[in-house]
């Protein structure tokens, strides 16, 4: 008997270390999976792939980014909600698929506030109000009183039915109190293609966009929908500053990681990501595409995804808006 529990002895102090005690390697132990829902090459792919150049050198892991196109980004947030709350699964979320989607498509196989963390607000793109050179106003005060003098005779352009600047209209109709017809397109060429050609009056576009099209007088900036001028157009004045005050019309990129990823490596992941936005040369790289750098706490950003939840659905119920 004493030479069997000389054994045991022996033998359990051989064996490798425990999986508890593994479980104490600091975050992260191993290479993190960044989720993209589209496909490479496209303006959100280019941010994403920035975010985890960096991310790789602050981590001292390498971060690999894994594209999931597909219906309207419903599949990478699909492959992201059935991950492990563990920080080795980052996606990056936006406006239209985590405060819009959810209006739109009832059955979606995820619920965007219970299976996501918030980690980091990343990016901003503000919108511009255009109209053709033919629309009478040339600012924000007479382009209201045109269009109550008209309502129903004008119409605006969007990028797509449920799209950021489909919703950007429909605020705007709400909160100027005017009428205007809406006309879906499928894509920003198209859209901007027609409004420079006069078969739409309006659209809602980023200055990156649109500013070639108004350095040469095809189209005309009314106003921006933002806190401040942009540096693009400094010229365009904001809505706040032209009788509109409160209307702000934009979309936005995040960070967001599975819900139950310990909050360490959630505070982990929101220091170093907002260390890298404060990097000059990635100021650089967002400004050409047309991106504010956001950053701010997990919490901030948690309560403008609520935030962003009520105004965009309360726009989709009232325009009654449906996917299509």
């Amino acid at each position: 008997m004493r030479h069997a529990t000389v054994f045991a002895i022996l033998f359990f102090a051989a064996l490798p270390p425990s999986s508890p005690r593994a479980q104490t390697a600091p975050y992260p132990a191993r290479p993190v999976r960044f989720i993209v829902p589209s496909t490479p090459a496209g303006p959100t792919d280019i941010l994403v792939r920035l975010l985890a150049e960096h991310l790789t050198q602050s981590l001292r892991q390498q971060v690999i980014v894994d594209n999931r196109p597909g219906a309207a980004g419903r599949i990478g947030l699909d492959t992201a909600a059935k991950a492990a709350p563990d920080g080795y699964t980052l996606f990056l979320g936006s406006q239209g698929n985590l405060t819009v989607s959810p209006f739109l498509h009832r059955k979606l196989p995820y619920d965007t506030e219970r299976d996501f963390a918030p980690v980091v607000l990343a990016t901003r793109v503000r919108y511009l109000l255009l109209a053709h050179p033919a629309v009478p106003a040339n600012n924000l005060k007479d382009l209201l009183a045109l269009l109550r003098a008209k309502p129903g005779q004008m119409n605006y352009a969007s990028i797509g039915v449920g799209s950021s600047s489909h919703l950007a209209g429909e605020l705007f109709k709400k909160a100027a109190k005017v009428s205007l017809l809406h006309v879906p397109y499928k894509g920003a060429s198209p859209a901007l293609t027609d409004l420079v050609g006069g078969q739409v009056q309006f659209l809602f576009a980023s200055p990156v966009a649109a500013a070639p099209y108004i350095n040469s007088g095809r189209i005309k900036a009314i106003a921006i929908a933002a806190p401040a001028r942009a540096p693009l157009l400094p010229d365009v004045a904001t809505f706040d500053e032209s009788g509109l005050p409160g209307f702000e019309a934009s979309t936005w990129f995040g960070v967001l990681t599975r819900t139950g990823t310990p909050n360490a490596i959630v505070t982990t992941l929101n220091e170093s990501i907002n260390r890298i936005l404060r990097m000059d040369d990635v100021r650089a790289r967002l400004a050409a595409l047309d991106a504010e750098p956001a950053g701010g706490t997990s919490k901030a950003f948690a309560e403008f995804l609520m935030a962003e939840r009520v105004k965009w659905g309360g726009v989709i119920r009232e325009a009654g808006i449906k996917s299509e």
